[in-house]
């Protein structure tokens, strides 16, 4: 009686169980359908693409303010130097790291945060050796717990936004060097979010990688297409159109585009973008996108620029 009390428990028990799983499996697929396609696409990295796109745009506003060169190049050679200080700091100290990811953590990739273990390290008398000696008279091994890298942070990308603005104000003029600005601090961006959009949404995304049948992965043809696009757009901010008759001739500083040298500034930072940080078989390691675009935008503009 007691046993086959015993087994009725057990039988309700488990259609309870499958009862459950089954309400839990309806409750994911009703939120899987109807949530926002928003909430669901946690490779958007919101946080720190907007925060790519204000520090750009407070820069150019700055640079109304002050002028890029010499005085803008200075200060950012200086955060820039401070940047590093910081981040060479933090891969050898813990303290300094556990505060930097408290601060910037959401901001970093998972390359740029890297990670720390613990080891035992022999402490006896000051030794550092784990051999166990045999000697009766001799005190026992004691171990202390230390900490080390794991791995290395790679240098954050916000690092490369500011040596490639510095170099703008550097090798470019004022407009010129704005509107490299303007493209890296919106284009590039633009191009991440579309790109996870058309696949995360539509599921119909196709990366460079597929296209060339190279392997998966990599940067997709809609981002690509998002960020010349909206680099065309952005050379309208400072640029002037070479059919504009309000240039005033003899303007060391003035610079104008045609709607054809517009598109090949456009197809150059769309390559930049999708080329920037990655390594390949032939070239190896390419310089991280955030240095790579202001350059290739600015020499193109000052190139195809009339």
């Amino acid at each position: 009686m007691r046993r086959a009390s015993l087994t009725a428990g057990i039988k309700a028990g488990s259609s309870s169980d499958r009862s459950a799983r089954r309400r839990r499996f309806s409750l994911t697929h009703h939120c899987n359908h109807h949530s926002s396609p928003l909430l669901i696409m946690p490779n958007l990295h919101l946080s720190r693409r907007i925060q790519h796109a204000l520090t750009g745009l407070i820069l150019l506003v700055v640079s109304h303010i002050l002028s890029p060169f010499p005085t803008g190049f200075i200060l950012l050679s200086l955060a820039t130097a401070a940047f590093y200080h910081v981040h060479r700091k933090r891969t050898y100290d813990e303290d300094w790291d556990q505060w930097y990811l408290e601060q910037f953590g959401p901001l970093l990739r998972e390359h740029e945060k890297g990670e720390w273990e613990g080891v035992n390290v022999a402490d006896n008398n000051g030794s550092t050796s784990n051999t166990q000696t045999n000697r009766d008279d001799a005190p026992p091994t004691t171990y202390k717990k230390r900490r080390r890298r794991k791995t290395i942070p790679a240098l954050p990308g916000a690092y490369y936004f500011l040596v490639g603005t510095a170099l703008s104000t550097l090798f470019f003029s004022t407009k010129v060097a704005r509107t490299s600005l303007l493209v890296l601090s919106i284009a590039d961006p633009m191009a991440g979010l579309v790109g996870v959009c058309f696949t995360k949404t539509l599921g119909c995304n196709i990366t460079w990688k597929r296209l060339f049948r190279i392997g998966a992965g990599g940067p997709s043809l809609a981002g690509s297409i998002a960020c010349a696009i909206t680099t065309i757009f952005c050379t309208y901010v400072y640029i002037t159109s070479t059919d504009d008759t309000s240039i005033i001739s003899g303007d060391g500083n003035s610079v104008s585009l045609s709607l054809a040298s517009r598109c090949c500034v456009g197809i150059v930072a769309a390559l930049a973008e999708a080329l920037g940080g990655r390594n390949f078989p032939l070239i190896g390691a390419v310089v991280d996108d955030n240095l790579l675009i202001p350059l290739a935008v600015g020499c193109m503009v000052e190139w195809l620029g009339e």
